[in-house]
């Protein structure tokens, strides 16, 4: 992807900006006190928002403690975001199939709000 790092990164790492981009998990978020709430297609689920931008990581804590943890990184003119998901250890092909369809379209509506 070819955006500047410094504005890819103040637009991920606001998590106001999810809605924008992650489209498929993500229906609605905003903020009560110190707490962020997400409304996800099965409900509200209240995270954290880890951000460093030294380290260029932007990172999602769910309840639990588990965590959705993502890096930017800048290679040359281009960037790089990467993220891991953990996934059961043998979920049903149509399931798995569905959820990386949906993670490629949010990539992509990524993708072309940064290189906007």
């Amino acid at each position: 992807m070819t955006a500047p790092y410094q504005a890819a990164y103040d637009y991920l790492c606001d998590w106001r900006n999810m809605p924008n981009w992650v489209i498929n998990f993500v229906k609605g978020i905003g903020q009560e006190n110190d707490r962020v709430n997400l409304t996800s297609p099965t409900g509200d689920v209240p995270i954290q928002w880890r951000a460093n931008r030294e380290l260029g990581t932007i990172d999602t804590v769910f309840p639990g403690n588990s965590v959705l943890p993502t890096r930017l990184t800048a290679i040359g003119d281009s960037i790089l975001y990467t993220f891991t998901f953990s996934v059961p250890s043998e979920p049903p092909d149509e399931i798995f199939h569905q959820s990386q369809a949906g993670i490629d379209e949010e990539l992509q509506t990524l993708k072309r709000i940064l290189e906007a």
